[in-house]
């Protein structure tokens, strides 16, 4: 299925630029960094400046509103200097930090190439060469078995970005024209998602600006070849709102406009068919949705209405063979898989194929022209369903792990199941303890082929860590899952420092998955713990359910649980417990502090959503409107107290905190770098102990943190220092 990920508040993934000059927004300034200062003792102290809110009747005061004014230089002068403060205090870590940044490094795959992937004659593969920040995408001409063909290059991005000269170059999707002879691509140059547009001419390796900026990050030729349909972003906002048809080499100005999207709690996107026969074009917004679709041979076409949107009908779409296959939840709150004839596609025409299962969520799905596979979520993780259409037999699919995730999605579309008369299905598996597995599933023989294991093997040996589940007791009675890792010859019944993560938001679980960084903790005596709070799918809809909007408190609470289970366990010294969340889990952390801040000895909060009220109040800011069913609606009065109630940086009183390390990026659009810095300032003017609270803002990077491979490297060397410098001493020294 080829969908594309909503940009909302929530994970983090790298990257692209081209030829030609870049220029930011206008009131985007530059940020070089300042001459170093001799020496920095004190926090930096930002100025107070009330300004006063009204709504429903009562006033709320916020001394920092002004640090949302990214054009004031004020702004980058506090930014700096509290970059400057954090690079202070964290010099006597320094050479901890060194030797965690070349662990991780070290670690990290020197050499990667991903598995082939057959495309329209070609087979195509990812490498990264030794070294390499950027990956070269590259081709052969598929042939007899034995048979080799000249590479050709698709996309050598380390050269494109060393060409822009820029900070950033992240690339979002590529798409190779139907006749093979080009490819148009969409490129980020400061991480704030706001893309531009090119096109390649494979045989040559000419790059053309297409002069299409403010787009969004997904393209798709016709089956002409020489009409590219792309999607804009509304101006000043993230939301993708408009479908234009562009023809390649023309002038910009000629495009036409295909469709807008008027509801500003709905967002637009596109992307081609399995078959490849159709343009398909999804609209939705957090709990509604709808699809119109178009032959890709007839590109100047109208666009078909699949079933019109009805509150709290959510369906996805793909097309193989002659039908379309539904994921929906019509009559599903865990979602089932459907069929339509494509003559009569409409809802009246679906017929079940795969029933939803209660408390197991239905979260993908691939379909083939012969069979179709779905991920099915719970708490152990993500495990893949194959079913044949000729038949309706289940074909077994083996599962490394009782505890991991298998699943048929893969992050870059173009490297597997793309092809829709394919008789073998490609899934990854990891687990805690199990790195990153790639196979094929013959499904007519049954044959299961490991096609790759993550280099992680060569360094890591499973048994000497123990994977652990527990379950704590909610509040409400409800039991919280929790998976641990830790080392088997260091653990010490409640004597060891914890970190315990959690995110909570968007029904995005936080899986059972292999994180080679965690390892450097773990290997010096952390406990290392995900919290399966409210708010994910763990246990289907339910648990999604139980965590937004007017259920928004189970998350914190959830998470309360998790940690105090964790030390009731013997697995954590109540001393010495960390908690970690960035985006939506950055908000869970900065609830979980004004909640309960004697429960943690330090917390690490990245790009965290914390201004609530303030963002879901401004609907000019990026994603705000499409949100409403996350968060809810400030301007309904149950909505806005709600809101107001956990709101991390209203929330901020005069007392004791745990010590923080708080992150953001300056160019972030998906939570702007004015939440943390706001909280931040409040927190230092409010709380009443001297615990440790840095605040570090990467001047040249977005929602997603540097581009390139080793991008966040340094950034996770340092905080991995912090926790291990405040586990055994309890400060920095």
């Amino acid at each position: 299925m080829r969908k594309r990920v909503p940009c909302t508040r929530r994970h983090f993934t790298l990257g692209l630029a081209a030829a030609g000059a870049l220029s930011l927004p206008e009131s985007w300034p530059l940020v070089s960094e300042p001459a170093v200062a001799a020496e920095v003792t004190m926090p930096p102290v930002a100025p107070v400046e009330p300004k006063i809110f009204k709504k429903f009747g009562r006033k709320r005061r916020d001394n920092y509103d002004w640090l949302r004014d990214r054009s004031d230089p004020r702004v980058i002068t506090y930014l700096h200097a509290e970059n400057a403060y954090a690079d202070a205090r964290l010099q006597p870590i320094r050479p901890l930090i060194d030797e965690l940044a070349a662990e991780l490094k070290t670690r990290a795959v020197e050499q990667y190439a991903s598995v082939p992937a057959v495309l329209n004659g070609y087979v195509y593969q990812r490498r990264f060469a030794k070294g390499a920040q950027y990956p070269l995408v590259a081709r052969r001409k598929a042939g007899a078995a034995g048979e080799e063909s000249a590479e050709e290059v698709v996309l050598d991005v380390a050269t494109l970005a060393a060409a822009a000269h820029g900070q950033q170059y992240r690339l979002g999707a590529w798409a190779v024209s139907p006749d093979n002879a080009r490819v148009a691509f969409a490129v980020d140059f400061t991480g704030g998602r706001e893309f531009h547009i090119f096109v390649r001419t494979i045989a040559t390796g000419a790059v053309e600006r297409e002069g299409i900026a403010g787009a969004a990050a997904n393209i798709v030729f016709a089956a002409d070849s020489e009409t590219l349909f792309y999607v804009r972003n509304e101006p000043g906002n993230l939301r993708s709102y408009q479908v234009w048809r562009h023809r390649i080499g023309s002038d910009v100005e000629h495009d036409v406009l295909v469709y807008e999207e008027s509801d500003p709690t709905f967002s637009v996107s596109i992307y081609l068919s399995k078959s490849r026969k159709l343009i398909l074009m999804d609209l939705d917004s957090e709990r509604t949705s709808e699809l119109r679709y178009l032959p890709a041979d007839e590109p100047t076409g109208e666009f078909k209405m699949m079933e019109p949107r009805r509150r709290g009908l959510i369906y996805e779409v793909d097309h193989a063979g002659d039908r379309f296959f539904i994921r929906t939840n019509l009559d599903a709150p865990d979602f089932r898989l459907m069929t339509a004839p494509q003559a009569n596609p409409g809802a009246a025409h679906w017929r079940e194929i795969i029933a939803q299962q209660p408390g197991r969520y239905l979260s993908h799905f691939e379909a083939f022209e012969t069979f179709v596979a779905v991920d099915v979520e719970d708490e152990s993780g993500v495990a893949v369903r194959v079913l044949r259409l000729a038949d309706a037999r289940e074909i077994p699919v083996p599962r490394p792990a009782a505890i991991g995730v298998a699943s048929t999605s893969f992050a870059n579309d173009n490297e597997a199941n793309i092809d829709a008369a394919a008789t073998v299905l490609r899934f990854r598996f990891s687990g805690p303890l199990q790195p990153p597995s790639i196979y094929d599933l013959d499904v007519t023989t049954g044959a299961l082929t490991l096609r790759r294991q993550d280099p992680a093997i060569g360094w890591f040996d499973p048994g000497r860590y123990r994977l652990d589940r527990i379950s704590s007791t909610a509040p409400d009675g409800e039991a919280v899952p929790v998976t641990i890792v830790c080392r088997k010859d260091l653990r010490r019944s409640g004597d060891n420092p914890a970190l315990i993560v959690g995110y909570g938001a968007y029904g995005l679980s936080l899986r059972p998955t292999f994180t080679s960084s965690v390892f450097s903790l773990i290997d010096r005596g952390f406990v290392y713990a995900i919290a399966h709070v409210r708010g994910g799918h763990e246990k289907g809809e339910r648990w999604y359910e139980e965590g937004r909007m007017l259920n928004k408190r189970n998350t914190f609470l959830d998470f309360i649980a998790a940690t105090e289970g964790l030390i009731d366990h013997g697995y954590a010294d109540r001393h010495r417990v960390f908690a970690q969340g960035e985006s939506a889990g950055g908000l869970l952390m900065g609830a979980i502090a004004n909640l309960r801040p004697d429960l943690y000895a330090g917390i690490v909060a990245e790009a965290p959503f914390v201004d609530v009220i303030t963002t879901m109040s401004d609907e000019a800011m990026p994603l705000t409107t499409l949100e409403y069913d996350e968060w809810g609606n400030p301007d309904v009065k149950r909505e806005y107290d709600y809101m107001l109630s956990y709101s991390p940086y209203d929330n901020v009183g005069h007392e004791d905190y745990p010590a923080m390390f708080v992150t953001a990026g300056f160019y972030d659009t998906q939570v702007t770098y004015a939440e943390p810095a706001k909280w931040v300032a409040r927190l230092r003017a409010s709380k009443t102990n001297g615990s440790d609270l840095l605040f570090k803002t990467d001047m040249e990077s977005g929602h997603s943190g540097r581009s390139g491979r080793l991008g966040s490297v340094e950034e996770s060397a340092e905080i991995m220092g912090w926790l291990i410098a405040h586990a055994r001493d309890g400060r920095l020294r």
